[in-house]
């Protein structure tokens, strides 16, 4: 599995990522898209097709858990012509990020059509004060 691979990997700091979750309906296009920002570690979720299935976003954050783990998901249950949904976290700068999009079922939490991990890395804000012991990336 990727995931394993990377996550014995140094992170570089200030890693974008963007993932395409395969559709449910069909062999063409995406159902869903799953952005993570590093510049103020937001995650956004958007859903694509209107299929009848909410867009879903699985976040691993290093320690990597591997095998099938995550530290959360991210759903958004509006629908393709509905609004993304937005969440902001904090992270200390070159700190893992993976994420994967796929699609689910909202009221059940059934997920499928995921696919591969992505991973990039969190980036200091501007301003925001470093860790101590840390050097410039």
């Amino acid at each position: 599995m990727a995931l394993i691979g990377l996550a014995q990997s140094p992170a570089s700091a200030g890693t974008d990522i963007t993932s395409y979750g395969l559709p449910w309906n069909s062999s063409c296009g995406y159902g869903s898209i799953g952005h993570f920002a590093s510049y103020g570690e937001t995650f956004t979720v958007y859903d694509k097709r209107a299929d009848g299935w909410s867009a879903v976003v699985l976040v691993d954050v290093a320690p990597y858990k591997g095998e099938n783990g995550y530290d959360f998901s991210i759903w958004n249950p509006n629908g393709a012509d509905g609004s993304p949904v937005t969440v902001n976290k904090s992270y200390a700068e070159g700190t893992g990020i993976c994420i994967q999009a796929g699609g689910g079922e909202y009221s059940s939490g059934q997920m499928g059509n995921f696919d591969d991990w992505l991973c990039g890395a969190a980036r200091l804000l501007a301003g925001a004060p470093r860790e101590a012991g840390r050097d410039r990336a």
